[in-house]
């Protein structure tokens, strides 16, 4: 029994795609078929990647800043400018002041 279908409804099934596609077409649809389902979880799989290494990327930070304001960050920090719970407007204008 698949997904609720007795033995009599499976043939049925089979017996309408052999004459609505004919037997050439059958193993050409399986394939295609195979390589949709392998492709959606492919996707799927890289969704659930993406948000579990999102943090770890951006070292911790927040996923939602910029490569830009990443960097301006990373260079406060390594002047001792302090950045928690900060804009980054606030910043960088710390860190004119310092330059």
């Amino acid at each position: 029994m698949v997904a609720g279908l007795g033995s009599q409804e499976i043939l049925l099934l089979v017996g309408l795609a052999l004459l609505l596609f004919g037997p050439q077409k059958i193993p050409q649809l399986a394939q295609a078929l195979g390589q949709a389902q392998a492709k959606y979880k492919e996707g799927v799989n890289e969704v659930k990647n993406s948000f579990t290494a999102a943090p770890s990327q951006n070292n911790g930070m927040d996923p939602a800043l910029t490569p830009e304001e990443l960097r301006l960050i990373k260079v406060a920090k390594s002047k001792g400018i302090p950045t928690e719970h900060r804009s980054i407007e606030a910043i960088a204008q710390d860190l004119l002041k310092v330059e």
